[in-house]
């Protein structure tokens, strides 16, 4: 089984994730950086195979509330203090994560309707799994190290955005297979808000 992760950036900053999986364990892990969101595109619809899910980091679904903040995102700013400046509000977010996130969700979705999205902040993930900051440039090392653990695989990650797609692709994997079981997409909306699903139904699963 297939799955892609995808951590949206700018130019020359777009980190894209493929974690294979047989009978249940992770056997191979590869990543790239590419240059662009067609790049990207592009380097998925290469790979040999349909995937069953993926994981991006960026908002897979939209609110119509004040400053578009979703349930999803209060209740990550609430339960995790420690990194909650890192959970923005959707309206100020950069172009790069949220435009270029939805072009590569529709764009695999129009390849393969079937497949699974799940949202993912792998800063927030990151203080979850290791109860630390995410500082990749100060810490790669032990970063890699920490991930290669929990994927049961080496890796050799040369940038925080491969990290974030490899991680994204792990929680695919893991949000599909059941062992994530929350999912922060059902948290019922305001009376003040509704949500808005532009590709379509999407998940957000969370380890816990």
């Amino acid at each position: 089984m297939i799955y892609f992760g995808y951590d949206p950036g700018g130019n020359d900053k777009h980190g894209v994730a493929l974690l294979r999986v047989h009978r249940g364990k992770p056997v191979s892990v590869t990543t790239a950086l590419v240059g662009t969101t067609e790049m990207a595109i592009r380097w998925f619809s290469a790979r040999s195979g349909s995937p069953v899910a993926i994981g991006v980091d960026t908002l897979t679904c939209w609110s119509t509330g004040p400053a578009g903040w979703r349930p999803a995102d209060r209740w990550l700013r609430q339960q995790y203090p420690q990194v909650g400046q890192s959970v923005a509000a959707p309206n100020s977010l950069y172009g790069s994560m949220s435009l270029n996130g939805m072009m590569v969700l529709l764009a695999l979705r129009g390849m393969a309707p079937q497949v699974m999205i799940t949202e993912t902040h792998p800063k927030v993930i990151h203080w979850y799994l290791r109860g630390e900051a995410y500082d990749f440039v100060a810490g790669r090392v032990v970063m890699v190290q920490a991930l290669a653990a929990e994927v049961g695989l080496d890796l050799a990650l040369a940038s925080d955005h491969e990290w974030d797609a490899a991680l994204s692709a792990l929680a695919a994997f893991r949000g599909f297979s059941g062992e994530w079981q929350r999912d922060l997409h059902t948290i019922a909306p305001a009376e003040d808000e509704r949500l808005v699903m532009p590709c379509g139904v999407t998940n957000y699963f969370w380890p816990e």
